[in-house]
């Protein structure tokens, strides 16, 4: 009896054994299966990621085209005015924000605002004479190209050279 009551202990902790070893078996491809999952995703974003970089990069390049701060032909105007690219940035900006308070909108801009007109948002250097501009009035808005000159007293002098309005309404 004792020996039949060993056979079916010893039967009954091998069944036991069996199900622990298979269910650890499915838990453990499962895992598998996340960290593969999970590593595809990284791979995924880290591309994702190199080319956001490379973009940035060739952003970068552009900037370095088309700016004042990294315009080597424009050292010698900065260097007659006693100024440096940032210096002349602020003060062009200032003088094309300060236009944004006038009655019925910026003056730069040629086109008729609704509400409270046209208004300067952001610029963006181009060189050591022109400033490419956004404009918005909150219903269109449209781009302009702003000739600058800084003189030797420091004064600020703007003009608009070209002006694109675009319109959601227009036909």
């Amino acid at each position: 009896m004792i020996k039949s009551f060993y056979l079916y202990l010893f039967i009954f902790a091998s069944l036991i054994a069996l199900v622990i070893y298979v269910n650890g078996r499915k838990y453990q491809e499962k895992l598998e299966d996340q960290v593969q999952s999970l590593r595809k995703e990284l791979y995924e974003t880290d591309q994702e990621r190199k080319e956001a970089l490379s973009f940035k990069e060739k952003s970068d390049f552009e900037d370095s085209v088309f700016s004042l701060k990294r315009n080597s032909d424009s050292e010698d105007y900065e260097i007659n005015i006693e100024l440096d690219a940032s210096e002349i940035e602020d003060m062009v900006k200032f003088e094309l924000l300060e236009l944004n308070i006038k009655q019925g909108g910026n003056p730069l801009v040629p086109y008729e605002g609704q509400g409270s007109g046209f208004r300067i948002t952001d610029t963006k250097f181009v060189n050591d004479r022109w400033v490419l501009a956004r404009f918005t009035d909150n219903y269109r808005w449209g781009d302009l190209l702003v000739g600058y000159t800084v003189d030797q007293n420091k004064k600020v002098s703007v003009n608009t050279l070209q002006a694109l309005l675009f319109d959601k309404n227009a036909d």
